[in-house]
């Protein structure tokens, strides 16, 4: 058991038994875990855990804001995030402990992180440990401490891109984010089927071939939730305006460097893949008009931090 590492799972509409198992993996590492459930209907029958609810969709930033606050009263220092059917490896929360003690001004410390549908992607094989800009938030431990001084986690985005968001402000408030890739999470991004193998290689090389990696999404079929078009083109906008004195946030998500290039690697397809294509179509609309509506407080680096 470790002392001074947490657990906060956040949960929507989740599958019980899956998240029975997620939780007994936790149990054997941390002390403490904290389940925040983003559902319209409670379910707090969970032993052994403190469970949080506002019985509605409050969005992962809110909810895993609410988990920090809790863990800071416990008196806790960092908190392993996890999602609801992610499983933990085994001794990986020693694994984070120990390089939390040999390190110096980390924020973040996060495993390699593969979705094993996707043929393309390849684990590293080695155990280096590297320091990287970027993480998501499934099996990343956090400091609060930092969580607190970079402003936590923005609210207002209610989900997609809040990661990228929170990354960008924990490296730029001095910390820095370690991936040790010893340790392998199998994490399921989206809804998707892949295609049969021989288009699996047909677009893979093709993506090789021209030196981008956005033609191996051709490689799988996708469902494509209007919803998370929304809040993905209105966030997008939203937090380059907010960042604007720091660069360019949220793009390394789908391999390009700026907007345009996001149109064509992620707004173009979303509508060319989408089952609903009116909806979609309608989600794009809504979300740039509202990323281009909202007014964000700028952020910038806080004293006694120095921005590198």
């Amino acid at each position: 058991m470790i002392g001074g590492i947490a657990a906060g799972i956040v949960v929507f509409n989740a599958e019980k038994e899956r998240l029975e198992k997620n939780i007994s993996r936790l149990k054997k590492q941390v002390k403490e875990i904290y389940i925040f459930d983003n559902s319209d209907i409670s379910d707090g029958d969970y032993d052994g855990v403190t469970y949080l609810s506002e019985n509605k969709n409050c969005g992962i930033a809110y909810a895993l804001n609410r988990i920090m606050e809790q863990a800071k009263v416990d008196g806790y220092k960092w908190l392993i995030t996890m999602d609801q059917d992610s499983l933990i490896p085994d001794g990986m929360v020693h694994g984070f402990e120990e390089s939390i003690r040999t390190h110096e001004n980390i924020g973040i410390v996060c495993p390699q992180v593969i979705d094993r549908r996707r043929t393309y992607l390849q684990a590293e094989d080695n155990e280096a440990e590297e320091y990287v800009n970027f993480c998501i938030t499934s099996a990343s431990c956090t400091s609060i401490e930092a969580w607190e001084k970079c402003g936590k986690f923005d609210e207002w985005m209610f989900i997609d891109l809040v990661d990228n968001d929170f990354c960008k402000r924990i490296t730029l408030s001095g910390y820095k984010i370690l991936k040790l890739n010893k340790w392998i999470l199998d994490q399921e991004f989206g809804k998707i089927t892949p295609k049969s193998e021989w288009k699996q290689k047909f677009w893979v090389g093709v993506s090789k071939i021209l030196h981008n990696q956005n033609f191996v999404k051709f490689s799988y079929k996708k469902f494509v939730s209007p919803l998370r078009v929304y809040y993905t083109n209105r966030n997008i906008i939203y937090a380059n305006k907010k960042m604007k004195k720091y660069g360019r946030v949220g793009y390394e998500n789908y391999n390009c460097k700026g907007y345009f290039g996001f149109i064509i690697s992620f707004m173009i397809p979303s509508i060319l893949r989408a089952q609903n294509k009116i909806a979609v179509i309608k989600a794009t609309f809504d979300g740039i008009v509202d990323g281009a509506k909202s007014n964000p407080e700028q952020w910038t680096v806080k004293s006694g931090k120095k921005y590198a």
